[in-house]
């Protein structure tokens, strides 16, 4: 189970991040946990559809799958809760650094185990959108999978 926490961490808590345009109308904390539940349920192809299009160009929807799927989530959390929004400038995958809405959002797991990430989220075209991990985003440009051993993903903490 701590790996799978491990990569929900890796996927989930760099947030969202790319160019600003129209301030969408949905609130962040729904888009944040919109996210979370997505790549927690192993959706990728959905949590693809709500990424920002600089991460769509370098993981393409069929490679982004491929690759995720290889190391799917196993423990879905019981509960999600939004603890707070704030604004933030984070750092994208490209290098560069964008304001965001960062949405520190608690996982439940079972056991009352609980892990809070924040997901950077992003105006694109009217919508919230989300960002990879700057470590996925470059392995994902070097045409790597970051699940795959030998990628630049940080180490196991175990």
């Amino acid at each position: 189970m701590r790996l799978a926490v491990v990569a929900l961490v890796a996927v989930v808590a760099a947030g969202c991040g790319g160019s600003g345009s129209s301030k969408p109308k949905e609130d962040p904390s729904s888009a944040a946990v919109r996210v979370v539940d997505q790549i927690t349920a192993n959706r990728y192809a959905k949590a693809w559809g709500d990424l920002h299009s600089k991460d769509q160009h370098v993981a393409p929807l069929g490679e982004y799958v491929d690759c995720e799927t290889r190391s799917p989530v196993i423990a879905r959390p019981r509960g999600v809760k939004v603890t707070k929004v704030t604004d933030e400038s984070f750092g994208i995958g490209d290098g560069t650094f964008v304001e965001t809405k960062a949405v520190a959002v608690r996982l439940t797991f079972a056991g009352a185990f609980k892990v809070t990430h924040t997901v950077h989220l992003v105006a694109e075209d009217g919508r919230w959108k989300w960002i990879l991990p700057s470590f996925r985003f470059r392995d994902y440009k070097a045409n790597r999978c970051p699940v795959d051993p030998g990628s630049s993903a940080p180490p196991s903490t175990s």
